[in-house]
């Protein structure tokens, strides 16, 4: 395994390796050993997976504030999907930045989502699954997200978002969510 750093600081691709034969492919889709060995810790407590029918399901952007902050690898176990990690850490010089990526059963990229980071993705074609290997528990009191379309973040989704749940489009907009972030992921 092989990390790839983004303009973004603690946000990367996780390069796996695909051994295919006349049986079809194996991929490792988390070794704490191997993640390690690449320089970036994380442990695991939760997997997690999620199928979307359709092509232009959105998923987040979703984060837990602390002490529930979650470092997540992504990977597409099944059709594809733009992941993209979002840094909402307040002291970070890249701030309200995000980086996209399309993850692929056959590119054997995944994402590593550091804490701190609102995390989301669109699937690019039908019957797209996504596995997510997570480093916190799950705490719904300490759930938070953002509009996937916040002006404040201006992402460039690949396509247009067409299935989005009624939770998603409820988040309200960052800039007047600002100090709520800041008092939060400070704790």
């Amino acid at each position: 395994m092989k990390l790839e750093s983004t303009p973004i600081s603690d946000l990367y691709v996780l390069q796996r390796k695909i051994i295919k034969d006349n049986r079809g492919s194996f991929s490792r889709l988390f070794g704490e050993d191997d993640i390690l060995k690449a320089g970036r810790p994380t442990n695991i407590v939760h997997v997690n997976t999620s199928t979307s029918v359709e092509a232009g399901t959105l998923r987040g952007v979703h984060f837990q504030y602390p002490p529930f902050s979650e470092a997540k690898v992504v990977a597409c176990t099944s059709g594809s999907i733009w992941d993209v990690g979002i840094d909402l850490r307040p002291d970070s010089p890249t701030r309200f930045q995000w980086y996209g990526e399309v993850l692929t059963p056959d590119n054997g990229k995944s994402m590593i989502v550091p804490e701190g980071f609102g995390h989301a993705f669109i699937t690019l074609e039908p019957n797209s699954t996504a596995v997510y290997a997570i480093s916190a528990y799950y705490n719904i009191e300490y759930e938070s997200g953002a509009l996937f379309n916040d002006p404040l973040l201006a992402i460039d989704w690949p396509i247009e978002p067409t299935v989005v749940s009624e939770k998603d489009r409820d988040w309200g907009l960052l800039e007047e969510r600002i100090e709520e972030l800041d008092k939060n992921f400070t704790l």
